[in-house]
């Protein structure tokens, strides 16, 4: 799993292209980072949610990058 793909993704939700990625929470957007084991989580500035993404997901993120190009 590649993280520019989901760094990708949210500039594209940015601006409008694809679905926003947004926290359960407090409906704030995320950001994408990895961990030391490579492991790629999106987390919410403004409160302590964070969650992994798994490859379902990811591959969701990947195909709609792909429809966007």
């Amino acid at each position: 799993m590649k993280i520019q793909y989901v760094s990708k993704y949210i500039a594209l939700s940015e601006e409008g292209l694809v679905p926003r990625l947004e926290c359960p929470m407090d409906q704030g957007s995320l950001q994408s980072n990895m961990d030391l084991d490579n492991n790629i989580f999106l987390y919410c500035l403004s409160c302590k949610y964070r969650n992994n993404i798994g490859l379902e997901v990811y591959s969701k993120i990947v195909e709609a990058i792909k429809n966007e190009i």
